[in-house]
């Protein structure tokens, strides 16, 4: 019966050569919220929304931008503060709509958009159970081309 990379690994007896790393399985989710009230008429925000140590599994991010204003072509994307383009996880999307809830869940190779005006879209993301590099990063969120003044961001960044 064919199985999966760590599962056959870890059938193998996890020794040697079947070693599967730290974070993949019996392992434990950590999960770090925060959130972030909007005040800000400008253009390009880039918001810090997690502080994850070296060598961690990014599994989820879900973001939650709650706010009474219509956007009309504003971006968004998640990545790490030392990308330039804030865009390592997720590429910048338009969201167009006139709700007061957008909703961004990552992985599973989805992005859920929900309450807006355009059709669902899913992307592709940079791959799943993505691993931080040897050092600390910081997950940011980039919002480009929101007018908003008022609101709430709030999210959820799972790691292992």
């Amino acid at each position: 019966m064919p199985a999966g990379t760590y599962t056959e690994k870890y059938q193998a007896g996890g020794s040697g050569d079947n070693i599967v790393p730290d974070g993949y399985i019996k392992t434990v989710e950590k999960v770090w919220l925060d959130s972030y009230t909007i005040a800000f008429t400008n253009t390009n925000t880039t918001i810090d929304i997690a502080v994850l140590p070296a060598n961690k599994k990014v599994t989820g991010i879900d973001v939650y931008i709650y706010t009474t204003a219509s956007q009309t072509s504003g971006t968004v994307s998640i990545g790490f503060s030392t990308d330039a383009a804030v865009d390592t996880l997720l590429a910048p999307v338009t969201l167009t709509h006139n709700q007061t809830v957008t909703t961004i869940s990552l992985w599973g190779g989805k992005v859920a958009q929900q309450n807006l005006t355009t059709a669902a879209m899913d992307g592709v993301l940079a791959g799943f159970q993505k691993v931080t590099g040897g050092t600390q990063v910081t997950v940011s969120l980039k919002l480009n081309n929101w007018t908003m003044t008022t609101g709430t961001v709030k999210t959820i960044v799972r790691y292992t």
